[in-house]
C-alpha cells in the first residue's frame, strides 16, 4: 500500500506527496535488499484518491509549504466531505471543469521528483494525488523493478472515462441504463496509465510479460494451474530499471527540474550519444543504476546544462491572475528565436523562470491567447453519473453538437455514456460559453449530473465501520451483471440512510463487502520473507491469501495465522535509517562486513535497515567510511564562495570555475589529496572569494535605491564591460565601505544608475491584467509595469510619454472603504456570472469589488444589486440568535469524533449551506443543543468551579464525573459553568458542592509565598523547562500541595526559581547626589550577558538590595552608559530665575518653560544641544533677575500657581500682556505683601493666573493617536498666531475634556497637526547604532528626535518611506511579546485568572508563557493584548509617590491590625494584587504613607564619598558599632542613604567610620573584584568532574550546594545570562548570583 505516506496528521505541518515515489522506492529497496523479498512477490498499491490540506499561505503552493493546523477541519473533502480525503473520480471531474472555474482547480502540476500531481483549488486547498501521467510513472517503476504487479485502491473511485469500457448492443428501451447490455459484464480495466490494470497470467512476473492469458478481474482463478494473475503488466518487456533506481540527470530532484528540451552529447560506457536532457533522464539512463560511479560522473558532467533550480513562484503559460486555464497541447506557436514548438512544450520551457521574470511575462502575453482556453464541463460543480448510457440517441444531434474537431469524436461505437460525452468535450477542446458547450449541457446535464449529498451512501458502511469493498465481484443489478464497484459508485449519489441506500446496501452488502484480515496492521510487512522453506511460502503470499480467500478479521483462520506469523513477518521501519556516506560512495569497492566480503553498495543498503543511532550503524561507519566514502576536491573549502562564471585556463581549455567540480569528478580527484591541493593553490585566488558582510550596491545612494541599466556599455578601470555585470560583481564580491566600492561609485554610477519609471502614482494600484496596445502589440499592463519600463528613467521623456498613454488604463485608486459584496464571507465562490464582459467566479467578482470600489458609491451599490442575488447566500448558523457556539465541545461529524462545534461556521461558508435548507435544519436539529449555549452577563462574575471564597484552586481537568447524566471531564464541567452560570447562582453553588472534591485541588506552589522567577530555565526530571512551566505542569499533573513530590520539588527548585523582594531596592541611576534618568533602549553587556539598560534596571529593582554587591558593581560599570542627567541651563553655577523672559524659536518664553522643552526632548547634560542652550540662555536665566524685572526676588506674585504670560489685560490705560504687567509692577516698585500687590492680584489674577490642568489638552491628540505640531502661522480667535503657541497654551492651561479643547482640536487639527514619520513604527529603535544618511553619520535616535520634526516629514510620504527602507534593518528590532506591557509602562500579571484563549480555557499565566514565543508586533501578540490586557494585567498599588519618595522598608508600624514593617505592607499589597486606585490601596496609603514614605534627599549621603566627589571602595562586611549596635559598613551606608549629604548625621558618621569602612579606589571595579578574589570567600573553580556531576563546592566559605539535577540556565525574564568562563569577573558574578 504505497500511499497515505503523508497527510493532515503530519508534524511539522508541511505539505508532502502522500504517494511519494522516493519513499516508496526506499521501502521497496529495503524489502528487496534487506529482507530478501523477491520483487516478483511485491505488488505495488496505488491510490485512486488524493490527500488534501488547507494552506497557511496562498503564495506558497508547492510541496514543503506549511499547512494550517486546523486542516483536519478545513481541508477539502470531496463529495464524502471527509476532510483531507478526495476520491480521484471527483478530482478528475474538477480537471474536466477547467482550471479556476466553477468546481474546477486553480492549478494542476506534476512533480517529477515524487511522481505525483498537485491540484490547487480555491487558492488555499492543496491536493496531492496521482493522475494518468504519474500513474504511468509508477507503473513504469513497477515494471522496471520487476515487481509482481500493481493494484489500485479502489477502482470505484476511478472515473469511467479513464477506464476501457466495452459494451455492444443495447436494450430496446429508450431510458438511460447502467453498465453494459445483454447481460455482459462491465470491463473496468483502468487506463490511468498505459497498461495500468492490464493483468495477465503467468507462473512468474517474467512469464506474465508474454501477455498470453489476460485476467481482467484481477483474480488468479482465471489463470491456469500453477499460475498467478499479475496486474500492471507492460506488454513488451521490462528491461529498464525502476524510476527511482535509475540514474537521474539532476543530483537533487527535490530542488532541481530538468530542461527536457535541451540537446546534449552524453557518454555512457565509452559511447557518445546525441540526445536531449529529457531523453537522458527518462530513457538513456534507464539502464544505469542510480548508485553507481557512471551515474555520479554523468551528473557532474551534465547537471549544469540540464538542471535548473525550481523557482519560488514558477511561471505557467496559462495562468492569468490566480486562475489557471487549460493548455491547447496540440497547437504549435513560433518562439522569438523562430523555432516552432507545441504549446505544451512552450509551457514546459517556462518552468525554470519565475512568474515575475521578464521571460515569463512577455511569453505569456505573446502566447496566452493562442495556447490557453477555458474548458467546457458537462456537470460543472456537480457529480457525474459516468455509468449512465443512452440507448435512444440521435447521432445527427450529437454530430451537430460536437463538431468534428478530432478524429476521435465520432468514431466510438455503440451508444454514448455520460462519461464519454464529458470526455469528448475535453478531447475536442470545447470552450466554456461556446454554442457547442451550451447545446451538449442542455441535452445531457439533467440525466448525467447530480448534487453531492452531505452524507453519501457507502455500500460497505455498517454503523461506524467501513469494510473492504470487493470491487471486482459481480452481482445481478436490475437484470445486468454489474461489479460491486459500480454499484458503490451509483449509491454514492444517494444520501446515507435514504430508502434506496438502505435497501440496496441490504441487498448487496454480503456479496460485495467483508472485514478483511490484516497480518501486520499498522506495521510493515516483510513481503518476501520465507516462512515455509519447503513450500517457499512468503509473508506476502499469506497476506495476499487473505484477500483472495476473503479471510475475515474475526475468523479462526485469521487469528491462527496472525499468531503463527505476525512476529516474523511484521516489523517497524527505522525512523532515521543509517546512512553510510555523506557524499560519494565507491560503489563497487569490496569491504569486510558481517564476516564476509560485500560491496560498499550492498553494505550501504543493508545499513539502511538500521537506525542511525544504533550501535551497528555507528561501528560500521567507523570501520568502513575510510574505504567506502569520499568527497570530491572542493576548490574553495568551507570559508570561501565559488564564483561559478569566472573563466580560467584548464589544460589548454577555457572553462568556468563552476565546471571544475565536474572535472574533478571525471578524474576522481578527492578532497585532501596532493592533486587537490595543487588545484586549490592554482585556482583558488581566481575562483574563490570571501562574500562581503555588507555588499557594495553600485546604485544605492544616501537617499534612494536606484536601478542599474542592463545594456549600457562602460569602461570599468580600463576594461570594457556593461553596467549590469559591474553591478553584479560589486554586489557579490566587494564590501560597501571599501575603497573599490567608493571609487567604482564615483567612476560609473552616473552612467549606470537610474530611478525607474513608474506608470502609476504613489497612491495608486497597478492593474496587472488589463491589456493595452503598445508598439502595435497587445501586451498586459504587468509587462508594461515590469518589462517595458526597464532602462526607462522616471524623469525621461519616454517615462512621461508612457504615463500619459497608459496611466488611465493600467492604474487605479485603492478604495478607502472597500465595497463588500457579501456579509460574513457568504460568497458562492464557484458560481459563474458575467462580469466586465467575461465569465467570472463570484469569488473573483467579490475580490474585484473590494479592491476597486468604495463602499456606498453608486458603482458599488449597483454591482451589489446585480450580483448579490447570485453570489451571496444567507449562511446557516448552528445556533439560534442570541446563543453562542461552544468551541470546546466536540461532536461526531462526517465520520470524525473530534469535530469542534466552532468548525461548523467554516463548513457552512465553504459549502454554501444556506439558512432554512434541509441540510441546515438537519444539522441544527442534530447539534445545536450540544453546541450552543446562552451566554451570561459577564459584568456579573462567572461561575468558577474551583473557587472557594477568595481562594482559587486548580482544576483536575482529565478527571471524569457524572454531569447532567453523562460522563464529562472536570475541564468540560468547569468550562460549561464558566460560560453558562453566574458565580452567585444556585447552579454554581450546587456544582461546587457536588464536584469540588472530585475536580479541584491545591496545586503545589514552589515558592512558599516568595516571588516566582517565571522564565528561569531549570532541568527537572531530565527535562529542560522554566519555573513557570513547571508550576503549570504541577497543576496539569495534579501535584498536590504537601505531597512527597511537591516537597521534593520545593527542596530542589526553591533556590533557582524563587526570590525575595529586596528591602531597599537597587535603582541603577540613583547616585548619592541625584536621581538620573535611564536610557531605556541602550544595549549593554553585563557579566557576559547582553541586555538593555531598562531590563537591567528592572532586574536590579526587583532583586537586588541597594547595598548589595551586584547593585554597586552595576552602578560602577554601567551608570555612565545607562544613565544621564537632564540638561540644566544653569549647570555650573547660578540658580534658575523662572520668570525671566527669553525668546526661543521666535516666541517669548519664561526661562522655566525652557526646562520643560528640554525635558520633553530628553536633551542630556553635556550634549552639543545642551551646551548650545546653556551658552545662549545662561546669562538671561541664571545670573539673577532680568533687567526687565527689577527686584524680582521680592516681586509681587499675583498668581499662586501658574501664570499665563500672554493673556491680554489693561493696566494704567494701556493694553499689555500679563508678562508685561509683571515687569511693569517691578518697575513701578510694587512688591510683595503690599496693599497695591493685593489689589493687583484681586483684579488681574482671573485673567493672568490659571491652575495647570490635571489632564492637559493636546491639540494634536485624537483618540488613541498623538500627532506632531507643524511650525505654521494660523488665525486663531481672530488673531494671527503660531501652531506651537496654541499647542503650548492648550497643554498648560486647558483640560482635555474642556469644550475649548474639543473646539480648538476640531478647528485647527487639520491645519496644525501632522502624522510625523516614525523610523521604526511600533518596533524598537536602537539608539546605539549610527548610519550614513545624506553623506553624514547620524544616530538612529536623531531621526526621531530631530530630523523628522525639523523637516516635518509625514508618515507615509515618499521621503519617510525612503528613510525607512534605507535604515529600518539597521535601526529597528522587535522584542518578545509581553502580555502586560503597555507602551513604556509595565503592569503586573495575574497568572491564575481564567480566560478564554484560542477557544480554550486557560489562565493569564498560560497565555503569558505562550505569547513569549511571539514577537511584540506580531498579529497574535497585538490581538491577544487587545482582548486580554484588562483581564490579566493591573497597575500595582504604589505605597509611595514615585520617584521623589521612597519606602522606609524596615520602619516598624505601631498600627493595630497592620503588618509590623513597611516592607511587610508593601509585600502584602503586591502578593494580593491590590491595584492602584482601589479603595484598599487608597485607605492603606492614607493610614501609613506618612510613616513609610520619605522624600529622597536632593544630595544623598554616601559613607565613602570624599570631599572632592570621589567614591572610595566600601568594606561592605566590616562591622562597626553604630549608635550602640553592631552593624556592617553596608548597613550604615544604607541608613545614611536617607540623609542629606551635608547633614550633621552624615558628616559625623563619615568622620567616625571612614577608616574602618572606606578604602582608596585603585582601578575601580576590577581591583575591588581582585581583592575579593584574594579573600577566603572566593568560590573555587569547578573541576570537569564536579561540573559534570552538578555538585558545587565553594571552598572554605562553607557554601555547599548539592543542586542534584538542577542546572540554572539564563533567565529570559531579565535577559541576564550567566556564562561560565575562566574570566574571574564572571566566575565571581556566577558565585554571587547562585548565592543570592
Amino acid at each position: 500500500m504505497a500511499y497515505d505516506l503523508h497527510g493532515i496528521w503530519d508534524d511539522p505541518p508541511l505539505t508532502a506527496a502522500h504517494s511519494d515515489i522516493v519513499q516508496i522506492n526506499e521501502a521497496i529497496d529495503y524489502m528487496i535488499t534487506n529482507s530478501s523479498v523477491p520483487p516478483s512477490q511485491i505488488v505495488l498499491g496505488l491510490s485512486a484518491y488524493g490527500r488534501s490540506y488547507t494552506l497557511e499561505n496562498t503564495t506558497c503552493t508547492t510541496y514543503g509549504c506549511p499547512f494550517r493546523e486546523d486542516s483536519n477541519e478545513t481541508a477539502i473533502g470531496g463529495c464524502l466531505e471527509t476532510t483531507g480525503f478526495v476520491p480521484y473520480v471527483e478530482i478528475y471531474d474538477w480537471t474536466k471543469v477547467g482550471k479556476g472555474k466553477g468546481q474546477g482547480s486553480n492549478s494542476i502540476t506534476v512533480d517529477p521528483t515524487t511522481a505525483s500531481a498537485v491540484m490547487i483549488k480555491r487558492r488555499n486547498q492543496f491536493i496531492s494525488y496521482d493522475n494518468p501521467e504519474t500513474f504511468q510513472m509508477k507503473v513504469d517503476y513497477a515494471s522496471n523493478k520487476c515487481l509482481g504487479g500493481t493494484m489500485v485502491w479502489a477502482i470505484d473511485m476511478v472515473p469511467v472515462d479513464v477506464k476501457r469500457a466495452s459494451s455492444s448492443g443495447g436494450d430496446a428501451g429508450g431510458s438511460p441504463s447502467v453498465g453494459g447490455s445483454g447481460g455482459e459484464s462491465y470491463d473496468e480495466s483502468s487506463d490511468l496509465g498505459e497498461g495500468m490494470l492490464d493483468a495477465y497470467c503467468g507462473k512468474a512476473w517474467e512469464d506474465s510479460l508474454e501477455c498470453k492469458t489476460p485476467c481482467p478481474s484481477g483474480s488468479s482463478d482465471e489463470c491456469g494451474e500453477g499460475e498467478m494473475c499479475f496486474a500492471g503488466v507492460p506488454c513488451g518487456g521490462g528491461d529498464g530499471r525502476p524510476i527511482r533506481d535509475s540514474c537521474k540527470i539532476c543530483p537533487d530532484s527535490t530542488k532541481n527540474g530538468v530542461r527536457t528540451w535541451v540537446d546534449i552529447d552524453v557518454e555512457i560506457n565509452g559511447t557518445i550519444t546525441s540526445t536531449t536532457c529529457g531523453e537522458v533522464d527518462y530513457g538513456v539512463f534507464s539502464t544505469v543504476p542510480r548508485k553507481s560511479e557512471v551515474c555520479d560522473a554523468a551528473q557532474l558532467a551534465h547537471a549544469k546544462e540540464c538542471c535548473y533550480d525550481y523557482p519560488e513562484n514558477q511561471c505557467w503559460l496559462c495562468q492569468k491572475d490566480s486562475v489557471f486555464y487549460t493548455v491547447r497541447s496540440e497547437l504549435n506557436v513560433t518562439l522569438a528565436d523562430g523555432s516552432e514548438v507545441s504549446c505544451s512544450l512552450a509551457d514546459k520551457m517556462l518552468s525554470p523562470w519565475d512568474a515575475s521574470s521578464q521571460k515569463c511575462i512577455t511569453s505569456r502575453d505573446s502566447y496566452f491567447d493562442e495556447c490557453c482556453y477555458r474548458q467546457c464541463s458537462l456537470c460543472e460543480g456537480l457529480g457525474l453519473k459516468w455509468w449512465i448510457e443512452f440507448d435512444d440517441y440521435d447521432s445527427t444531434d450529437i454530430a451537430r453538437s460536437l463538431e468534428d474537431n478530432s478524429t476521435e469524436t465520432n468514431t466510438t461505437e455503440g451508444p454514448p455514456t455520460c462519461s464519454s460525452i464529458d470526455a469528448s468535450l475535453y478531447a475536442d477542446y470545447v470552450e466554456d460559453g461556446s454554442e457547442e458547450c451550451f447545446d451538449i449541457k442542455s441535452m445531457y446535464s439533467s440525466e448525467c449530473c447530480y448534487s453531492y449529498p452531505t452524507y453519501p451512501c457507502n455500500l460497505c458502511q455498517k454503523g461506524n465501520d467501513t469494510l473492504t469493498l470487493l470491487w471486482a465481484n459481480t452481482v445481478d443489478y436490475n437484470g445486468k451483471n454489474v461489479s460491486c464497484g459500480v454499484i458503490d459508485n451509483i449509491l454514492n449519489t444517494e444520501p446515507n440512510e435514504s430508502p434506496q441506500c438502505v435497501s440496496e446496501r441490504d441487498s448487496y452488502f454480503d456479496s460485495c463487502c467483508f472485514d478483511k484480515c490484516s497480518l501486520c496492521g499498522e506495521k510493515q510487512l516483510a513481503w518476501d520473507y520465507i516462512v515455509d522453506t519447503e513450500a517457499e511460502t512468503t509473508c506476502g503470499q499469506i497476506e495476499a491469501q487473505f484477500t483472495a480467500n476473503e479471510v475475515y478479521t474475526t475468523s479462526r483462520e485469521c487469528r491462527e495465522t496472525k499468531a503463527d506469523f505476525h512476529d516474523i513477518c511484521c516489523f517497524i521501519m527505522p525512523e532515521t535509517p543509517c546512512k553510510l556516506c555523506d557524499e560519494y560512495i565507491r560503489w563497487d569497492e569490496e569491504v569486510e562486513f558481517d564476516g564476509s566480503k560485500s560491496s560498499c553498495k550492498e553494505v550501504s543498503e543493508l545499513l539502511r535497515r538500521q537506525e542511525e543511532s544504533s550501535e551497528i550503524c555507528l561501528v560500521s561507519k567507523e570501520d568502513l567510511q575510510a574505504g567506502c566514502c569520499y568527497e570530491l576536491c572542493d576548490i574553495c573549502g568551507d570559508s570561501l564562495e565559488l564564483d561559478w562564471d569566472t573563466t580560467i585556463q584548464y589544460e589548454e581549455e577555457q572553462i568556468a570555475c563552476g565546471d571544475l567540480r565536474a572535472v574533478f569528478g571525471k578524474h576522481e580527484i578527492e578532497d585532501g589529496t596532493e592533486e587537490c591541493l595543487d588545484q586549490q593553490n592554482t585556482y583558488r585566488d581566481v575562483c574563490c572569494y570571501t562574500p562581503p558582510v555588507s555588499p557594495c550596491n553600485l546604485c544605492q545612494t544616501d537617499t534612494d535605491y536606484l536601478e542599474a541599466y542592463s545594456e549600457v556599455e562602460i569602461d570599468f578601470f580600463g576594461s570594457p564591460s556593461n553596467c549590469s555585470d559591474v553591478y553584479d560583481y560589486l554586489f557579490r564580491r566587494i564590501e560597501s565601505d571599501s575603497e573599490t566600492c567608493l571609487s567604482s561609485k564615483n567612476s560609473v554610477s552616473d552612467e549606470c544608475c537610474y530611478k525607474k519609471c513608474s506608470i502609476c502614482g504613489s497612491n495608486q494600484m497597478q492593474d496587472l491584467e488589463a491589456k493595452v496596445l503598445f508598439d502595435g502589440r497587445n501586451i498586459s499592463c504587468l509587462q508594461l509595469h515590469t518589462v517595458t519600463t526597464l532602462d526607462v528613467a522616471f524623469d525621461s521623456d519616454d517615462c512621461s510619454n508612457l504615463k500619459s498613454a497608459f496611466t488611465d488604463s493600467c492604474c487605479y485608486d485603492k478604495p478607502d472603504t472597500p465595497c463588500i459584496m457579501c456579509d460574513e464571507g457568504s460568497v458562492r465562490r464557484d458560481v459563474l456570472v458575467d462580469f466586465n464582459g467575461e465569465t467570472q467566479t463570484c469569488e473573483n467578482v467579490g475580490y474585484y469589488l473590494g479592491s476597486r470600489m468604495n463602499n456606498g458609491t453608486e458603482e458599488c451599490d449597483s454591482s451589489k444589486a446585480e450580483f448579490m442575488e447570485f453570489c451571496c447566500f444567507d449562511k446557516c448558523h448552528i445556533c439560534p440568535p442570541g446563543d453562542q457556539i461552544d468551541w470546546d465541545t466536540f461532536v461526531e461529524f462526517q465520520g470524525k469524533t473530534d469535530v469542534s462545534c466552532g468548525s461548523f461556521d467554516w463548513h457552512f461558508t465553504s459549502n454554501a449551506i444556506e439558512e432554512g435548507t434541509d441540510n441546515c435544519t438537519d444539522l441544527q436539529a442534530e447539534f445545536s443543543e450540544r453546541c450552543c449555549y446562552t451566554p451570561i452577563d459577564y459584568n456579573v462574575p462567572a461561575c468558577s468551579l474551583c473557587k472557594q471564597g477568595d481562594e482559587w484552586y486548580d482544576v483536575n481537568g482529565p478527571a471524569i464525573v457524572l454531569y447532567e447524566g453523562k460522563n464529562r471531564t472536570c475541564t468540560e464541567v468547569s468550562n460549561g459553568l464558566f460560560r453558562e452560570a453566574e458565580d452567585s447562582s444556585a447552579l454554581c453553588s450546587q456544582a461546587r458542592q457536588e464536584y469540588f472534591s472530585s475536580c479541584c485541588f491545591e496545586s503545589c506552589s514552589i515558592c512558599l509565598g516568595a516571588q516566582l522567577d517565571a522564565m528561569v530555565e531549570v532541568l527537572y526530571n531530565d527535562t529542560s523547562t522554566t519555573c513557570l512551566e513547571l508550576g503549570l505542569t504541577f497543576a496539569a499533573d495534579v501535584v498536590v500541595e504537601g505531597s512527597v513530590e511537591c516537597n521534593h520539588a520545593k527542596e530542589a527548585l526553591f533556590e533557582p526559581c524563587c526570590y525575595a523582594i529586596p528591602a531597599e531596592p537597587c535603582t541603577l541611576c540613583r547616585t548619592d547626589s541625584s536621581q538620573g534618568q535611564v536610557r531605556e533602549s541602550i544595549n549593554i553587556d553585563f557579566y557576559g550577558a547582553t541586555t538593555t539598560c531598562a531590563d537591567l534596571n528592572s532586574f536590579l529593582v526587583s532583586r537586588e538590595e541597594e547595598i548589595g554587591f551586584m547593585c554597586q558593581a552595576a552602578k560602577t560599570e554601567l551608570q555612565e552608559t545607562c544613565c544621564y542627567n537632564p540638561c540644566n541651563i544653569c549647570h555650573g553655577g547660578g540658580s534658575l530665575y523662572w520668570d525671566n523672559p527669553v525668546e526661543f524659536n521666535s516666541l517669548k518664553f519664561a526661562c522655566g518653560e525652557l526646562t520643560w522643552i528640554l525635558g520633553g526632548k530628553m536633551v542630556e547634560q553635556g550634549s552639543e544641544e545642551c551646551d548650545t542652550m546653556q551658552a545662549q540662555y545662561f546669562d538671561a536665566c541664571c545670573n539673577g533677575p532680568s533687567p526687565e524685572i527689577a527686584n524680582a526676588e521680592n516681586k509681587c506674585e499675583m498668581c499662586p500657581s501658574a501664570k499665563d504670560w500672554y493673556a491680554q489685560v489693561s493696566y494704567g490705560g494701556k493694553t499689555m500682556t500679563c508678562l508685561e504687567l509683571d515687569s511693569m509692577l517691578l518697575r513701578n516698585g510694587v512688591f510683595a505683601q503690599t496693599a497695591e500687590c493685593a489689589q493687583v492680584a484681586l483684579e488681574y489674577s482671573r485673567h493672568c493666573c490659571y491652575t495647570p490642568p490635571e489632564k492637559p489638552c493636546n491639540l494634536c491628540h485624537v483618540g488613541q493617536m498623538v500627532y506632531s505640531v507643524l511650525d505654521k502661522t494660523v488665525t486663531y480667535n481672530g488673531a494671527e498666531t503660531n501652531c506651537y503657541g496654541i499647542h503650548n497654551h492648550l497643554s498648560t492651561r486647558v483640560e482635555n475634556e474642556d469644550d475649548m479643547c474639543l473646539t480648538t482640536q476640531n478647528g485647527l487639527f487639520d491645519v496644525c497637526c501632522y502624522d510625523k514619520c516614525s523610523l521604526c513604527e511600533s518596533f524598537q529603535l536602537d539608539p546605539n547604532v549610527n548610519v550614513i544618511h545624506e553623506g553624514k553619520s547620524m544616530g538612529c535616535s536623531e531621526f526621531e528626535t530631530n530630523h523628522f520634526g525639523l523637516n516635518e516629514i509625514t508618515r507615509g510620504s515618499d521621503e519617510c518611506l525612503m528613510i525607512q527602507q534605507q535604515h529600518f534593518n539597521d535601526c529597528c528590532y522587535d522584542i518578545p511579546c509581553q502580555l502586560c506591557q503597555s507602551g513604556d509602562q509595565s503592569y503586573e500579571l495575574m497568572p491564575e485568572v481564567p480566560v478564554m484563549f484560542e477557544n480554550r480555557n486557560r489562565t493569564c499565566g498560560d497565555v503569558s508563557v505562550l505569547l513569549d514565543s511571539h514577537l511584540s508586533q506580531s498579529e497574535v501578540c497585538l490581538n491577544t493584548k487587545q482582548e486580554l490586557f484588562d483581564t490579566c494585567c493591573f497597575m500595582q498599588c504604589k505605597l509611595c509617590k514615585e520617584p521623589e519618595y521612597a519606602v522606609h522598608w524596615n520602619h516598624d508600624l505601631g498600627i493595630e491590625g497592620l503588618a509590623s514593617t513597611c516592607m511587610d505592607v508593601y509585600t502584602g499589597l503586591r502578593s494580593e494584587g491590590v491595584r492602584e486606585g482601589d479603595d484598599k490601596c487608597e485607605s492603606i496609603k492614607f493610614a501609613i504613607a506618612h510613616e513609610c514614605c520619605y522624600k529622597l534627599p536632593a544630595n544623598q549621603c554616601a559613607l565613602c564619598l570624599d570631599s572632592n566627589g570621589t567614591f572610595l571602595n566600601t568594606n561592605w562586611n566590616n562591622e562597626v558599632a553604630y549608635q550602640g549596635v553592631t552593624k556592617t559598613c553596608s548597613d550604615v551606608n544604607a541608613i545614611l542613604g536617607s540623609e542629606e549629604l551635608d547633614s550633621a548625621i552624615c558628616l559625623v558618621a563619615r568622620d567616625d567610620y571612614w577608616d574602618a569602612c572606606c578604602l582608596p579606589q585603585e582601578g575601580g571595579n576590577e581591583n575591588e573584584i581582585g581583592e575579593i578574589l584574594a579573600s577566603d570567600s572566593m568560590p573555587e573553580i569547578k573541576t570537569d568532574e564536579e561540573e559534570a556531576s552538578g555538585n558545587f563546592n565553594y571552598g572554605s566559605s562553607g557554601w555547599d550546594f548539592d543542586l542534584g539535577n538542577i542546572y540554572v540556565r539564563p533567565s529570559a525574564a531579565t535577559k541576564l545570562q550567566v556564562v561560565m568562563t575562566t574570566s574571574t569577573t564572571v566566575l565571581l558574578a556566577v558565585g554571587l548570583i547562585l548565592f543570592h
